[in-house]
């Protein structure tokens, strides 16, 4: 090996850079450089930590006190239209079970403001508020088949919207940011480019520095030398842009289930699908998903999963699959329900009036001992055959010979039999029980109060009260509009009777999820890590503020699959990061406001998809449904095979069917086959389409999980 000279000169010039008289820095070993790159240390793994959770000691359902209930009460007397009226003397719109004291573990969440809260809130309207009274916003519908995700990641303004204490892992408040998601192609243009102005800025940085003059190169015949590379501190990526954002989440109730059963008897009869009857979220209510079993002591559980999405390269979709506590028939509380039944002339078209007996006779076998009916019709005038019917006391034919009774004749003054049903819900409030309207109708107000805001009112303020509202639809041409309204003020189950089998799982197995909640006014706040942002949700409302989103209520024995999809930081999942999803909700029983904190590993959630790969199948179906939908009837369309000619919309079925078959290929799973089975179905209808694929099966079966 030959030896190294050094010369005398660079060993001075090496002494005196040690010096501090001398700022010299040491001459570079000679030969060539085998490496001079940077290195970005690995940041640590980003946990969240839960809070403590004191469990739920649910109590066992008392036998009702069937002889201190209010007389029953039976009459064929009909009064016209009335107003509104104050309730029981001495009432408030707060119960109790919403005081102000709290048991141990209670979580200080305050309640978000809503907009009829902002000028006092709690008094009570003295008459019914005049028709084209201003509500909080003006009817909007859901035209959109993914919700815009705003990550405005400004730090709530009050304290009305936080919590007194944040879980720990969750991220620092950050200044506002804006991501639109309105379209699939402006998404992939922001990727695009984001990446390529990131691809940019590590050019620059690494590129090396250019000297004053032109250098000869000289050859060498020094060896190589190794220059070990520069650590780089690591950093997350910027919270301004959404990265690591906290947003609260909705689907609306668990129980809306109207748009998609709508979509269902639109396939079998070949009608048109207006665009604002397919709502991406009804239709993943509608449909069965895995789910976690619901731990003792809580009420609450979700299944995660995470994988690389199937229809947005480089995005990640993610999967909450969320179960409430399992209640059943003799678990649920006893309830006071008011029956609000249309017999308006309407009524007698497409035999509504059977598909509405069938169900409340079908009903009076879920009912048990101590739940208490009122029954209210109404046409242009307003009946109460039948109040304060005690089930266990009182004879039952007193009931099944008022369903019986009901004729349909007249108009629709559906406004004053609403406020007829919660006024005498009111009156009849018991503490400890569901107290809940249930609102039968086909919606076609056209007498009296029409206007939707003004409906929706009253409902809003009874809500308040803890009277719930129930909507069930009936008939092709029911008011969607004004039943969607008024149950998303009600904040209550909504659905829609199109076949034999609905109605029989509607009042029969699933009575208990229309009537019975196991959360009430529930928020959804979904925590990422820093290495993942939201690109869309597809949802009905997603927002970093609180009071953007509408609290709702979780029915029993329900679940939904919240569906988003994600943008990983430098296009990797870092499967050492936790998300977590956070339940506020106040409990229906005991109106004590609680939380669940449900913390999930990333690499646990990332082994599974088969939520994932069913949801994917469900939302190419809903959006073909909108591309079908937007486009309208021919002119000169009839319900029925074959008579629609629409040569594009043709060949839309038959891509979509094909992307369909792609995406399900592989699965047994029966519910995926029935999505095809129903495109199928739909695409019958267009000249030149081919026939339905054997043994298709039409909106007579029941929707998944009705027997549960």
């Amino acid at each position: 090996m030959r030896a190294r000279t050094i010369p005398w000169g660079a060993l001075l010039l090496a002494a005196c850079a040690t010096s501090t008289a001398y700022d010299l820095q040491p001459s570079p070993p000679p030969g060539d450089p085998i490496a001079v790159d940077t290195v970005m240390g690995e940041l640590p793994p980003h946990h969240f930590t839960p809070r403590e959770h004191v469990a739920r000691t649910a109590p066992t359902p008392m036998a009702a006190p069937l002889q201190s209930l209010p007389a029953m009460v039976r009459s064929s007397k009909c009064v016209a239209a009335g107003a509104v009226a104050e309730g029981r003397a001495g009432a408030s719109a707060r119960r109790k079970g919403s005081s102000a004291g709290h048991s141990p573990g209670f979580v200080p969440y305050a309640k978000t403001p809503s907009p009829k809260d902002a000028d006092g809130g709690g008094a009570a309207p003295v008459a019914t508020p005049p028709a084209g009274a201003s509500g909080d916003a003006s009817l909007d519908d859901d035209a959109a088949f993914a919700s815009t995700v705003e990550v405005a990641s400004e730090a709530e303004s009050s304290g009305a919207d936080r919590i007194d204490a944040e879980p720990a892992g969750a991220p620092p408040d950050r200044g506002e940011s804006t991501i639109a998601t309105s379209s699939r192609s402006e998404r992939r243009a922001q990727r695009s480019r984001r990446k390529a102005e990131r691809a940019h800025e590590r050019a620059l940085a690494q590129a090396p520095t250019t000297p004053s003059s032109p250098a000869t190169a000289v050859a060498s015949e020094e060896p190589a030398f190794r220059i070990e590379p520069e650590i780089l501190e690591p950093e997350w990526p910027s919270a301004e842009e959404g990265w690591g954002a906290a947003t609260y989440l909705s689907n609306d109730d668990s129980m809306s289930l109207s748009s998609a059963q709508r979509v269902l008897f639109a396939i079998d009869q070949h009608l048109p699908l207006p665009p604002e009857h397919v709502r991406p979220h009804e239709l993943l209510n509608y449909f069965s998903f895995a789910t976690a079993p619901v731990e003792p002591g809580h009420d609450f559980s979700v299944l995660g999963e995470i994988a690389p999405s199937r229809r947005e390269l480089g995005l990640l979709g993610l999967g909450l699959a969320i179960a409430g506590r399992p209640v059943g028939r003799e678990g649920r509380r006893n309830a006071v329900l008011t029956l609000v039944v249309d017999r308006s002339g309407s009524m007698k078209a497409e035999g509504r009036m059977e598909y509405l007996k069938r169900g409340l006779l079908r009903m009076v076998r879920e009912l048990k001992d101590g739940d208490v009916v009122n029954v209210v019709t109404f046409d242009q005038r307003v009946c109460t055959p039948l109040r304060n019917f005690v089930v266990g006391r009182d004879d039952l034919s007193a009931l099944t010979q008022t369903i019986h009774g009901i004729r349909p004749s007249g108009a629709t003054n559906l406004h004053a039999g609403l406020t007829r049903g919660y006024e005498l819900a009111d009156d009849g409030y018991q503490p400890g029980y569901t107290n809940r309207v249930l609102l039968v109708s086909d919606a076609i107000a056209n007498q009296g109060v029409t206007d939707p805001r003004t409906l929706a009112m009253v409902s809003d303020w009874y809500d308040a009260r803890r009277i719930r509202l129930s909507g069930i639809g009936v008939g092709r041409e029911f008011n969607d509009a004004l039943l969607d309204r008024l149950t998303e003020k009600g904040r209550g189950a909504y659905v829609f009777l199109g076949s034999e089998a609905e109605v029989d799982a509607v009042f029969g197995p699933r009575f208990s999820s229309l009537v019975e909640t196991v959360g009430n006014d529930l928020h959804f706040r979904l925590h990422l890590p820093p290495s993942l942002r939201m690109e869309q949700f597809h949802g009905e409302e997603a927002s970093t503020r609180k009071a953007e989103v509408q609290a709702v209520h979780f029915f029993a024995d329900t679940s939904q699959l919240m569906l988003a999809e994600l943008e990983p930081w430098q296009g990797q999942l870092r499967p050492q990061d936790e998300l977590m999803l956070e339940i506020e909700y106040q409990d229906p029983e005991t109106g004590e406001l609680r939380v669940e904190d449900h913390v999930l590993s990333l690499a646990e959630i990332s082994r599974s998809s088969d939520n994932l790969r069913k949801a994917e199948v469900v939302m190419a179906f809903v959006d073909g449904i909108g591309r079908q939908a937007r486009r309208g009837a021919p002119a000169g369309w009839r319900p029925e095979p074959g008579a629609w000619r629409d040569p594009t919309a043709l060949e839309d079925c038959a891509d979509t069917r094909s992307e369909l078959r792609e995406l399900a290929a592989g699965s047994s799973d029966p519910e995926i086959a029935r999505i095809l089975s129903l495109w199928d179905g739909y695409c019958e209808r267009f000249e030149g389409a081919a026939g339905a694929r054997p043994g298709r099966k039409g909106t007579g079966d029941r929707w998944p999980g009705a027997a549960r």
